[in-house]
């Protein structure tokens, strides 16, 4: 990255009339892109996608009654029943709404039409077969079936003389059989609210101290902003009338009216907000940098990112819900984070091309991961997610891409900074390094998880709508008395048509019937009762006439006629009723169909192509669960409530927020371990954004705070900012641990100041009057607060504790697998200890198997333990050598090296009879103390005079005593001075003495770590020193003195024979892990390929000065050096970042160093060799034979001067030894060169050594390329 937005800068700063034109074009096509899209403020867009929801929106929005205003009046003293007065003031306040018509009202409903009751009469008897269903027909049968008629007109008689039988009397002669009633019997069920009641004509409470009508708007809910001087103008109306009338209260509810609530105070809160948000950046920013233009500057990406996002939401879906770009102010507050970095890396960088250099890669890798965490919103259930996914993704792309190639060429020239500012104070401090700090985030995590189990979610969707004082009132007092309703169930079919709705909700009124009569249901109105589909109106038509048949209408007539005569009827007085059976039917027509849906307002709706058709069932307390699940067993239906939709919305609230936390955590975690190639970096990284998300979760539940379907957006925000603030924190210690470059207090003054410029974004949503707005801004600056903190705590521990501060030490850094290997180990041992302790209780101290039988035991079971530790590391090799001439068996004093703790458990693993003389510290270690004592194990504090007497005793029983004559374990491999102890011992008990060497065991686990490596141990017994052979001295003094000689020398020729370069390949990788996944596997295939560099290592002396011209990284220079410590190298390349990285290996010594340097200028000292390695190739002919000259001039006599190189010879494997050298320079940039290649001719250095009477021999062990070693040797 870095490589290509370095160019691309270098392109623009010498080509500054492309740049303007670029930058200004971008802009104008941004621009006029962003122009295009539309703002919906349709506050349905935060409701998930969901069948029950959407049923449960189809009601409330698309039916007639949930397009309609709801208006009450009622008098101030609730306690008054005035409904005459109630009556008069709604008449006047009517009259005044009707001036609002029919711009902005299409109708009021106030007075309940008297008249439609005789339209339904008339509807009855003009279409009464098709009210009629097969329980009517039994009714008809009832009466038709029955020998005389005359109780029936009696019956009929005395109704018509009564007060109820002004309705009968419209119909009574042309049915006298009163199947009319029964079509009314359909229309009462449908009105079954006990709260309410008319008086009147109008719609009353059950208390008639409210009144209420219904306004049917001109616009639909969902045009906003048409509709928003259609409330102004209502308001103003319902003002002059509370003036008039101050005793009387006007309230109005809907979705229209919540709609342009919503819309207005987005609006006003974005303005607000967004301007808040600029205007304190812009303060921020000059007092951090004190420069006014980079205050303006800083803003520039932020803009341009935004009408980027915006522009490509235009073109992808055209429009965008505006409380996506009300929640603005919190991608200005990520966005404003790029340039903020980039210019508080101006403070510290040389130019502003290496400012674009170093901040390539970690700007880029933390723009992807937050890019990738807000494009997770995509996933999310709710439009309003997604369009701020889509919005947010976009906005922080453009942002990024403008600050890494346009903002470099308008930012100014960096100053040196004049004095730390706050933040910059702040900032030098190492909260990693303070104790207190630490133990809070240790300790207050698993406290805070615990409560952060019980985070609460709120599934209320109208707490996230903006009601004013008023809408809220109206709100209150309609659920008040709309009790009812909001204890229905509701059920919904879907279809092409309003007919195919209606056919497919008659398919379940059978069903409906069933559970009635079962007692599940109380009621239910059902649209399909009183306007059936077509199809089923034709076919009770068709009943009718299969019904009425020619004779028994003519049997009926005639028994109407006889039971009327008896009843006191005039005869012919039902003369009508034989029209109304032999009459021909027809399916209603459209007046009448219209008709009908009047009078179900709240039983069709329609949502673009989609029709539907509701049936309202009210059901029987405790049955709610037992008829949901009949209708979500039943096809084509959707069953739903208010609790349904409450209990989905929190199911999904819960899946989308676990699926952001997935999609957006994992998506962090993958960027970051492919980014940086360790998982261990990666989990650095990550793991202060997974202990923060602890700590908000955790203190949301403390404090009461709950998660909605807005907020949950806070998930991408921990993860998208978390990352970046771990990005550049890593980047820097990484950077620290390679180069030992100490930008931390940069990368945190960075940090500290886009996280005050995002809690500044975020903080201003504080002072936002929309509740999903505030919602979010308490929230986020809590976990931006908690990100920051954990991050700055616990990322720089992690990385010092596992990383850096072990190099320090010298110690080799810790993977997760020797890390886990170590402690699995370390337990093993413990617990082991432990077991074995226990043992001993009975074994030792309990002697149930007899004194030395049990402590023999003790031993063997010893023995084994220890063994088992070692061999359990599998990693481990080992190898064990023993001199015919040892006999174990035998008592002996064993001497060996000492430089690990593991060389005490290998000294116990070769046999059951050793006894160790061990310090103090070891004898009384409360974990293996207990064995050491039981062993008889034997401290040697005092001195080795009084430690006589016990030992003998423990020879005189056969075993055999362990001693490390340096008497304290050594920091390095090599052997300390030898104490006189073990060879005085030896004198006095007359014990011979076997040397063992144990090597690769401090390579294994070096003093003072408890890091496991994966070693090699040689284990070798010499031959036995017999205490009478005086040839090895007379005197203890002597002994000792020559033993250690012979015990050195030996020792040594162990150390030649296993420790090649090969040996030191895995601490040679260690030490490049953690510094980019390109060195890593550079390092891993390179040595790979070289073969560890063995051929070098046996052509060079084991001792002298060297020279590694071209040394890279220094693979081959650090290799060689271990191989034998006597070999003095100095690396020399022409690339600085490699020789600041070689130099910075956490097993660097004196004898190695590193300069950065031309090789064809840099001046040789004299040197015992010189190694050039794919090196020549980069010079010209004629700087070649120079550098070649001056390596001549510095060798010593007998000096070899090592060339490899590709030859031009090899033809064809040559070409591909060009192409690779090619590809590396030119397109991947890894080698530096100034020139073009010039690859050697071997002949030509053969005739130039010749010259020089050197040596030459070639070694050409290669197949497929052209790169032959040279060893020339000067005589």
């Amino acid at each position: 990255m870095a490589r290509l937005f370095s160019s691309i800068y270098d392109y623009f700063a010498s080509h500054k009339t492309i740049f303007w034109c670029v930058l200004i074009v971008s802009f104008l096509l941004v621009g006029v892109g962003a122009s295009r899209i539309r703002f919906e403020s349709n506050i349905n867009k935060m409701i998930p996608h969901d069948p029950n929801i959407e049923a449960m929106n189809n009601i409330l929005n698309h039916t007639k009654t949930g397009e309609q205003l709801i208006f009450t009046l009622r008098l101030k003293d609730s306690t008054k029943a005035a409904p005459e007065l109630l009556i008069e003031r709604q008449q006047e306040l009517e009259q005044s709404l009707l001036t609002l018509s029919p711009r902005y009202i299409q109708s009021i409903q106030s007075l309940q039409d008297a008249g439609k009751e005789q339209t339904f009469t008339e509807l009855a008897i003009n279409y009464l077969p098709i009210f009629l269903d097969s329980s009517d027909y039994k009714n008809i049968d009832s009466i038709t079936q029955a020998p005389d008629l005359e109780a029936h007109f009696q019956k009929l008689h005395h109704l018509l003389l009564s007060p109820a039988g002004m309705v009968a009397k419209n119909f009574a002669a042309a049915d006298p059989l009163n199947m009319t009633p029964m079509a009314f019997n359909k229309l009462q069920a449908l009105s079954f609210d006990p709260n309410y009641e008319l008086y009147n004509g109008y719609i009353f409470n059950s208390n008639l101290n409210k009144l209420n009508f219904f306004v049917t708007p001109t616009l639909s809910a969902g045009e906003t902003g048409r509709n928003k001087p259609f409330i102004a103008a209502l308001d103003q109306l319902i003002a002059q009338f509370k003036l008039k009338h101050p005793d009387t209260d006007v309230l109005y509810f809907g979705g229209l009216a919540i709609g342009v609530a919503n819309a207005a105070q987005m609006q006003t809160d974005t303005i607000v907000t967004l301007s808040l948000t600029i205007v304190l950046l812009l303060g921020l920013t000059y007092y951090v940098f004190r420069r006014k233009r980079i205050s303006l500057i800083i803003i520039v990406p932020v803009v341009f990112g935004a009408l980027f996002g915006m522009s490509i939401t235009a073109m992808l879906s055209g429009q965008v819900a505006i409380i996506a770009i009300g929640a603005g102010a919190i991608i200005l507050g990520i966005a404003v984070d790029f340039s903020v970095h980039f210019m508080s890396h101006t403070r510290t960088a040389s130019s502003i091309k290496a400012t674009v250099s170093g901040l390539s890669s970690p700007l880029t890798l933390g723009a992807i991961t937050t890019i990738g965490a807000f494009y997770a919103l995509r996933f999310a259930h709710a439009p309003l997610l997604r369009d701020l996914g889509t919005f947010a993704s976009f906005s922080l792309m453009g942002a990024s891409l403008f600050t890494l190639i346009l903002l470099p060429h308008i930012s100014p020239k960096p100053k040196p900074i004049a004095k730390d500012n706050l933040i910059d104070k702040l900032a030098a401090r190492k909260p990693e390094g303070n104790k207190w700090l630490l133990a809070l985030v240790i300790l207050a995590t698993p406290v805070l998880w615990y409560f952060s189990k019980n985070v609460g979610f709120d599934s209320n969707l109208m707490n996230l709508n903006y009601m004013s004082p008023e809408l809220k009132k109206a709100e209150q007092e309609l659920n008040k008395d709309n009790a009812y309703a909001l204890s229905s169930l509701f059920l919904l079919t879907k279809g092409n048509s309003e007919e195919d709705a209606l056919k497919k909700m008659e398919q379940h009124q059978a069903l409906l019937q069933q559970i009635k009569s079962d007692s599940l249901i109380r009621n239910a109105i059902n649209p399909s009762s009183i306007l059936p589909s077509l199809a089923t109106q034709t076919e009770r038509i068709n009943r009718w006439k299969a019904y009425w048949t020619p004779e028994k209408v003519n049997a009926i007539l005639k028994k109407v006629d006889h039971g009327a005569q008896k009843a006191g009827f005039a005869n012919g007085a039902f003369e009508a009723f034989a029209y109304t059976l032999t009459r021909d039917y027809e399916p209603f027509d459209s007046s009448s169909r219209a008709f009908l849906k009047e009078m179900l307002p709240s039983s069709f709706a329609r949502n673009g192509k989609d029709f539907y058709s509701i049936s309202t069932v009210k059901v029987m307390p405790g049955k709610r669960a037992e008829v949901l699940d009949v209708f979500n067993k039943t096809q084509n239906v959707t069953a739903t409530d208010r609790q349904s939709v409450s209990e989905k919305l929190l199911d999904l609230l819960k899946d989308d927020f676990n699926n952001l936390l997935l999609i957006s955590g994992g998506l962090v975690f993958i960027a970051l371990l492919i980014a940086y190639g360790r998982f261990e970096l990666a989990l650095i990284s990550f793991l202060p954004m997974a202990v923060s998300w602890i700590w908000i979760t955790g203190l949301m539940s403390l404090l009461g705070l709950q998660f909605n379907v807005v907020n949950i957006v806070i998930a991408t925000l921990l993860f998208g900012l978390g990352d970046d603030y771990s990005i550049f924190m890593m980047d820097s210690l990484m950077e620290k641990y390679r180069t030992g470059k100490n930008h931390l207090k940069s990368a945190r003054s960075a940090v500290y100041l886009s996280v005050l410029t995002t809690v500044t974004g975020l903080g201003t949503l504080i002072f936002a009057q929309h509740p999903a707005l505030q919602s979010i801004a308490l929230i986020a600056v809590i976990g931006l607060l908690c990100v920051v903190f954990v991050s700055q705590v616990l990322q720089p521990f992690l990385f010092n504790f596992l990383i850096q501060g072990r190099a320090d030490k010298g110690f080799m850094p810790f993977t997760i697998l020797s890390l886990t290997k170590s402690v699995f180990s370390f337990s093993y041992f413990v617990i082991g200890c432990l077991l074995v302790s226990f043992t001993g209780l009975f074994l030792v101290k309990l002697r149930l198997l007899g004194n030395k039988r049990g402590k023999y035991i003790f031993h063997y079971i010893l023995s084994r333990y220890t063994g088992s530790v070692i061999y359990l590391n599998h990693k481990f090799g080992q190898k064990i050598i023993k001199d015919p001439q040892v006999n174990f068996d035998r008592p002996t004093i064993y001497i060996a090296n000492h430089s690990s703790f593991l060389d005490i458990l290998i000294m116990t693993m070769l046999h059951p009879k050793l006894v160790l003389l061990t310090n103090k510290w070891v004898y009384r270690s409360p974990v293996f103390g207990a064995v050491v004592r039981m062993a008889e194990y034997y401290p040697v504090a005092d001195g080795a005079t009084e430690s006589i007497e016990p030992l003998r005793d423990l020879v005189a029983r056969g075993y055999s005593i362990v001693v490390f004559p340096e008497g304290t374990r050594s920091r390095t491999d090599k052997i300390a001075r030898f104490h006189k102890g073990a060879f005085y011992i030896s004198e006095e008990l007359k014990l011979d003495i076997v040397p063992v060497i144990l090597h690769g065991v401090h390579y294994t686990m070096q003093k003072g770590d408890f890091l496991l490596k994966n070693g090699f141990i040689h284990i070798e017994a010499l031959a036995p020193i017999p205490y009478t052979d005086r040839s090895w001295g007379h005197t203890v003094k002597e002994r000792t003195k020559n033993i250690s000689q012979h015990f050195r020398k030996e020792f040594n020729h162990v150390k030649e024979v296993i420790e090649t370069p090969g040996y030191f390949r895995e601490q040679l990788i260690k030490g490049s892990i953690y510094k980019g996944p390109v060195l890593e596997w550079y390092c891993r295939i390179k040595t790979r390929l070289e073969n560890n560099y063995e051929l070098l290592h046996s052509i060079l002396p084991r001792e002298g000065t060297f020279y590694d011209l071209g040394c890279g990284y220094g693979f081959a220079t650090y290799l060689l050096h271990w191989a034998s410590e006597k070999r003095h190298f100095t690396g020399v390349d022409y690339d600085e970042e490699k020789i600041i990285t070689a130099q910075h290996h956490y097993k660097k010594t004196q004898n190695i160093n590193f300069e950065v340097g031309d090789i064809s200028t840099y001046n040789l000292l004299s040197c015992t060799g010189i190694i050039i390695s794919d090196v020549l190739h980069y010079l010209t002919p004629a700087e070649q034979m120079k550098v070649l000259e001056k390596c001549y001039a510095a060798l010593e006599p007998g000096g070899v001067l090592i060339i490899r190189d590709g030859v031009k010879e090899l033809g064809t494997r040559h070409k591909g030894t060009e192409l690779s050298e090619r590809f590396s320079t030119n397109i991947l940039g890894f080698n530096k060169t100034k020139n073009e290649l010039h690859f050697i001719y071997q002949k030509d250095i053969e005739d130039w050594a010749a010259q020089q009477g050197m040596q030459v021999k070639v070694i050409d062990n290669t197949k497929k390329t052209s790169n032959i070693m040279m060893l020339m040797y000067k005589s």
